[in-house]
């Protein structure tokens, strides 16, 4: 429900669950008595214990309101909470694919995960109580239909029905995605390998952005370090054309930053697998420029344990700093 002086939206909650309402339907609700609480994370105005049976009136129904055309690049969910959207050229996640929208019979709602192909992603979260809780994600590309909502700084997707979910398309698979947002380095079974010295890799962040970050200053001075980053075994043996892309900023002098490919290495120290170099993609150089790496093809690396690491070396010489985000392989 959106408020007429567009201050976000006006959260309404239910002492019971209405009965009689459904979708089309135009309402009536007096607020008389009522406080008015405002939510800064999510922009939203909020109601509390809203009597439906007292203060709840349908006139109306059959409207068919269409949904705003919108895709993750260009949600401002300050201008759409509340209201039905349609998202599209996106999929869920491999992890979510083929899945539960919610668990009806432990009474759990779910937060599946859906992601263009630039590896921008958003929640869809599902009540248990939904009458297609077990039916399961669809595998593809395409479309999805739903209302936007927050949950604190989360944006989060709700579905009407699972029949507004329209992904058949081939689109892109994203097979791996890093994007530091849950303030984690080894999330998702990454590891970091320290190889020379104590320098390692670290989560930051900076004006709202959350990224992975690495320097060999320490103590006033250039330090001798090699630290690389590594991601889990990335199962690339049925793809067709996959390609990794990232971000970078840096700043200073140094050695340039390393992105490297195995399909032997297991764990422990990198020197136990061997390691090739990637070649061909953009790098920040200096001033904390944000720097997109392009897509560089895996194609020669299509194994099931496919694995990427940035590898950072410094010595007392230089000792440049980066900053690495939204680390992303998927079809090209």
């Amino acid at each position: 429900m959106r408020d007429r002086y567009n201050t976000g939206a006006i959260h309404l909650d239910f002492k019971s669950s209405p009965n009689y309402a459904f979708i089309g339907d135009s309402v009536r609700i007096s607020l008389k008595g009522y406080d008015v609480g405002y939510n800064a994370s999510t922009g939203m105005l909020e109601i509390d214990s809203v009597d439906y049976e007292k203060h709840f009136t349908k006139y109306g129904s059959g409207a068919t309101p269409q949904p705003v055309d919108l895709d993750l690049s260009g949600i401002n969910y300050t201008d759409y909470l509340c209201e039905l959207v349609r998202i599209n050229n996106v999929g869920f996640i491999p992890a979510d694919t083929n899945q539960i929208y919610a668990d009806a019979i432990n009474q759990l709602s779910v937060n599946r995960t859906l992601s263009d192909c630039s590896g921008k992603q958003i929640v869809v979260r599902t009540s248990n109580y939904a009458n297609f809780a077990s039916k399961k994600t669809p595998k593809g590309f395409g479309s999805i239909i739903g209302i936007a909502t927050a949950y604190g700084t989360t944006n989060q997707l709700s579905l009407r029905k699972s029949s507004e979910v329209s992904m058949n398309g081939a689109g892109c698979t994203i097979y791996l995605q890093k994007d530091f947002e849950d303030n984690s380095l080894t999330s998702g079974v990454w590891s970091v390998q320290n190889v020379l010295g104590s320098n390692t890799w670290s989560v930051s962040t900076f004006s709202g952005a959350t990224f992975a970050k690495v320097s060999g200053y320490y103590s006033a001075a250039n330090q001798n370090t090699q630290t690389w980053f590594i991601s889990p075994p990335i199962n690339l043996s049925a793809s067709n054309n996959p390609a990794l892309s990232f971000e970078t900023m840096a700043n200073f002098t140094g050695s340039l930053l390393e992105v490297v490919v195995s399909t032997n290495y297991t764990s422990g120290s990198p020197s136990t697998a061997t390691w090739t170099n990637l070649t061909g993609f953009n790098l920040s150089s200096t001033g904390y420029a944000l720097t997109a790496s392009g897509l560089i093809s895996l194609n020669s690396f299509k194994n099931s344990n496919t694995r990427i690491a940035f590898k950072y070396v410094s010595t007392t010489a230089g000792a440049k700093t980066y900053e690495v985000d939204n680390i992303v392989v998927r079809e090209n």
